[in-house]
């Protein structure tokens, strides 16, 4: 198998698709293993420790052209509801406009500072440059284990990627996090409590209406602690009637999935260690934003992804890749964040230690 062939293969891997050219003996397309068919063509180039020394630079090659097709297109699947994204060139700075409304606030924007911590200063111009910086995560080649059939390349090629699309929303959701901080942020913008308070999420849906139809972000944990949702008759005493809606939802999916007319839109969740003890977004933060208005998250990825090796004294290889990637959160007092404490705090960056 060639290197461009195995390339073409690694994208229809990655993309689950049968390659356009296939033609094995006549046999169905749904029967053909595009997984199976790539593991091979690794193991052709990296049968031994030789040969993947060898060949260890095309291996590589596979592994950014293949990152960089693919990860992209997860991100902005998994951000688009809330967040812009552009991909620029190695180089090529990222430009984002604002968007003149009705309501010309003071505008302001969180982004990461020259010390890597993210800071919030005042944005006065209608254009911004977006800079990036660079994320990543590794992955161990055990050469012991490829021989045996314990590991393979596709896994690692499988981790580097993953690891890379994490280091995107580790960004993102410290970026957010760091905005719940701001000083300037109206006290109607921002509500605090140790359970869940509807009355706080409706008053912050209100601030948010004057901009733009609210829609909730959060993560699967906070929208458990929201549960049904009791709507009570003024002036009454009486307890409140659930709606019919939420009981169904619960049932069919565990969630709510629309609270006083807002869309309800499940951050996914994900644990950064293997005990499933530390998670990578906030449980605690709630956002509410305006919905078909100006996103309020930048993101910009730059650049190809590059990679490094070395190796270690037991005859492991280390493999790093990293890209350039920048975040920011734009806000002049159109969306609003709800910190509920009750819930249990497992937030960790993975990084902050590095």
């Amino acid at each position: 198998m060639t290197i461009a062939e195995l390339k073409d293969i690694a994208l229809h891997a990655a993309k689950g698709t049968i390659p356009a050219n296939f033609t094995a003996q006549g046999e169905n397309a749904n029967d053909y293993d595009v997984n199976a068919a790539f593991v091979d063509g690794l193991n052709e180039l990296a049968g031994s420790v030789n040969q993947f020394m060898k060949n260890r630079y095309d291996i590589y090659e596979i592994v950014v052209e293949t990152v960089d097709k693919i990860m992209p297109k997860n991100v902005i699947a998994a951000l688009s509801p809330f967040a812009e994204v552009q991909v620029v060139e190695q180089g090529k700075k990222a430009i984002f406009k604002q968007k003149v409304g009705k309501l010309r606030a003071k505008k302001f924007l969180t982004q990461v500072g020259l010390s890597g911590v993210y800071e919030t200063f005042r944005l006065d111009s209608k254009t911004f440059e977006l800079a990036a910086h660079a994320v990543g995560g590794g992955a161990t080649i055990d050469f012991e284990r490829m021989l045996d059939g314990a590991e393979s390349l596709a896994e690692v090629m499988e981790v580097i990627t993953t690891g890379l699309t994490d280091a995107v929303f580790i960004e993102v959701s410290k970026a957010m996090r760091a905005a719940y901080d701001v000083a300037d942020v109206p006290a109607a913008n921002r509500k605090t409590s140790d359970t869940f308070e509807a009355d706080k999420m409706v008053a912050l849906m209100n601030v948010v209406r004057a901009y733009g139809n609210p829609v909730i972000f959060a993560p699967p944990e906070f929208i458990a602690s929201m549960g049904a949702d009791a709507i009570v008759p003024v002036g009454t005493g009486i307890p409140g009637v659930y709606s019919p809606d939420d009981i169904d939802a619960i049932h069919k999916t565990g969630y709510v999935n629309i609270f006083r007319g807002a869309p309800i839109v499940q951050i996914p969740q994900s644990f950064v260690d293997e005990n499933n003890e530390e998670t990578y977004v906030d449980p605690q933060l709630a956002y509410v934003l305006p919905g078909g208005q100006e996103k309020v998250v930048k993101v910009v990825l730059e650049g190809q992804t590059q990679i490094r090796d070395f190796t270690n004294r037991d005859n492991s290889m280390e493999v790093y890749a990293w890209k350039k990637m920048g975040c920011a959160i734009l806000t002049y007092y159109n969306w609003g964040i709800y910190k509920n404490t009750g819930i249990t705090q497992t937030y960790h960056n993975p990084y902050e230690n590095i």
